[in-house]
Order: C-alpha cells, then structure tokens, then sequence
C-alpha cells in the first residue's frame, strides 16, 4: 500500500502521520525523519511551527556541509615541486589572459623566493607545500638574519613565497583538481626600511669619485650598469631587463624611455628622461666595446651587479654593510634631484610617485635654503 506524503513546506513533508526532511545535496536526495513531532513539529492548521524550521534549516546546513568537507578531502594537497610547475603554468594562462600580467620577472621572483624558501626552511621538493609553516618561516627569516642579509631583504624573501598562491592563481588550482590556500606569513615588526636620509658631503664625494675610475676599467658594462643608476636612477632589475631599444632620439636630443617593472602592473607610468650630451657620448661608445649578442643593454647584468655592489663596498666605507650597494646610487640621484628641482622632477625620474619618493628615496627634512619670516611670506 503506498504511503500518503503531503509536502508541509520547503523540504518538509507529512508521511503517514510523521514530519520528515527532504533535500536535494551536489545532485542527491538525503531524506530523515524530523526530531520534533506531534504539537511540536505543527500547529492546529498543520502548519510548521518555528522550532521545526529551525531543526530543517540546521540539517540542511550539516548536510551541505558534510558534503563540502568530503569534496576538499577528496582534493589533493600538492608537493612543493607540484605547486611551483603549476604556478608557473597558471602564471602563463593569466598573462595571456590579462595581456601581459603578470610580468615574466613577477613570475620569476615568485618562484625564486618560493624555491630559497623550500631549501631555506629545510623541506623536501616532495613534501606537501603545506609543511612551509608561518613557524619555518620565521626561523628561515631569523638564519638569513644571521648569514648578514639585511631586515628589509630578508623580510622579501620569507614575504614572497606568497605569490604562488596569490589569489587568482588558487582557481587555476582547484580546476586541476588540488587544493590549495594563501600560504600564512610570520608577524614580523620592523621590516619596513626607515625614512631616507641624505648622506654625508665626504660620503657623497667617495661614490662620484668610485663611479668616475669605473671609467677606467676594461670591461665597460660596470660603468653601463652604474650608470643607469647613477644618472637616471633606475632599478638595478630594469637595468638588468633593459635593452638598446630604451635609448630613444627626439630631434637632436636623446632620451631614456621605459616602463619601470614595479608601476608595470600598477599605474603604467612610462619615464622620459633628456640625456646630457656628454653621458650619452659615453654610453655610446661603452656599448660599442660590450658584445651583446642577446639584445641586453648590460649582458650578464646580475652577474655584472653582484660584482658592482662588492666593489662599491670596498671603496666606500659607509656602505660595507650594505648589501645592495649599488641601489643607494639610485636613491642618491633621486634625493640629489629632489633637492634641486622638487618632487615633481624627482617623481617624473624615477617613476614613482611623490609619496614614496618623499619616503625612501628624498630626505625632506633639510629642504629651506634659508631663514624667513611668516610676515615676509603672507
């Protein structure tokens, strides 16, 4: 004999006198007999009563939840080794989706801090990724502290592992079937470089006369290289990136022209930069001395770099500690610019915006060339 079934609301049913749930879970039917029954469960007019909603809605809640945890079990965690080969693919789909972001050196730094951080925290490539801790991290930051890396540098590294599961690389994983969150940071306080400060006369005087002998040397791509710091205040990894092509002629003057990496991705902002006759006399005849066989303005020019930050190390004393020696080159020439001509000039050079620059590459607090009174200017 069949059994008589009314449908009381939403899911609930009355079958040969007992209430049950009824609901449909990733294309399956789960079905229980209700807690509540009798007065309980229905008023006079067989109506649900509110506690009896209230116990539907809890167990549909438990179902769809059960049913979400069964589905992440099922989802794989990746190895270390994993993860990186499908950052990098994801990373290539991403950019030909969004005409070029990320950038082939976001991409490479990503998976150069991801790679230092698997061997610097002591994982195995064929480890699940999720043994990188906050708490290996920490202690990976706290050794490259020790080795003499710099806060701010260090703190880079243990930061950037991040970018492989960057938020809108963590789809492309979940569609192969793995699942994967944010990898979480240590807390660190104090990473953050402090507010620039303009060196001293005599230590201004030691960098113009180390940058003059790099004239003098055989090999041409030190002086390229510091060069475009010194003078223009690019980044040592736009110079690294940079080919012949970022030397542009308007008429009888010669100009810089380039997208620096770091706004890329961010605001665009291009630099157009005049060059002095006798620097770009220079440039000219350093490149005719340096083969270039794969476009570089600079060849080997992290090789050519770490060799640079050594060497203006040995010969300017106030830099010994300093890692990347060579940036301060840039923050010189921005400062110098800043000094001169004001934020708008310094921020046209060096590409970035005057709040930043005011920060880390100016020292804005010695700006007054001389005393004045209120009443002289109001």
């Amino acid at each position: 004999m069949a059994r008589k079934q009314k449908k009381l609301a939403k899911g609930i049913y009355l079958c040969d006198g007992s209430v049950f749930f009824r609901v449909m879970v990733d294309g399956k039917r789960q079905m229980r007999k209700a807690n509540l029954q009798g007065a309980q469960a229905l008023d006079a007019r067989e109506r649900p009563t509110k506690e009896l909603r209230r116990e539907y809605a809890n167990w549909v809640l438990s179902r769809q939840n059960e049913a979400a945890e069964g589905a992440s079990q099922e989802k794989k965690v990746p190895t270390c080794r994993q993860l990186a080969k499908m950052y990098e693919v994801a990373a290539r789909q991403e950019q030909l989706k969004n005409g070029g972001t990320p950038q082939d050196r976001t991409i490479q730094n990503a998976l150069k801090h991801f790679r230092y951080a698997v061997e610097g925290c002591g994982i195995g490539w064929e480890s699940p990724y999720t043994d990188m801790t906050s708490e290996e991290l920490e202690n990976y930051f706290v050794q490259l502290i020790g080795k003499g890396k710099e806060r701010v540098s260090a703190w880079t590294y243990v930061s950037g592992v991040q970018s492989v599961t960057a938020s809108w690389a963590l789809r492309y994983y979940e569609r192969e079937g793995y699942c994967v969150e944010k990898i979480k940071i240590p807390a660190i306080k104090n990473h953050k470089p402090g507010r620039y400060q303009r060196l001293k006369d005599e230590t201004r005087e030691a960098v113009k006369k180390w940058y003059a002998g790099l004239w003098d040397l055989e090999d041409k791509r030190y002086w390229l290289a510091a060069t475009m710091m010194f003078q223009f205040a690019m980044r040592n990894g736009d110079v690294v990136a940079a080919e012949g092509t970022c030397f542009v002629r308007r008429g009888e003057q010669m100009y810089l022209a380039y997208t620096p990496h770091k706004t890329a991705s961010s605001s665009g902002r291009n630099v157009m930069w005049p060059i002095h006759g006798e620097v770009w006399a220079k440039i000219e005849e350093a490149r005719k001395s340096i083969a270039s066989e794969d476009g570089k303005l600079v060849p080997a020019g992290a090789w050519t770099f770490t060799r640079l930050n050594r060497m203006l190390r040995e010969k300017v004393k106030e830099f010994e500690g300093i890692e990347k020696a060579a940036y301060e080159l840039r923050k010189m020439r921005i400062d110098a610019e800043y000094r001169k001509f004001g934020a708008e000039r310094a921020s046209a050079l060096s590409g970035d915006d005057i709040r930043t620059l005011s920060y880390y590459y100016a020292d804005v607090a010695d700006m007054a060339p001389e005393a004045v009174r209120a009443e002289d200017l109001i």
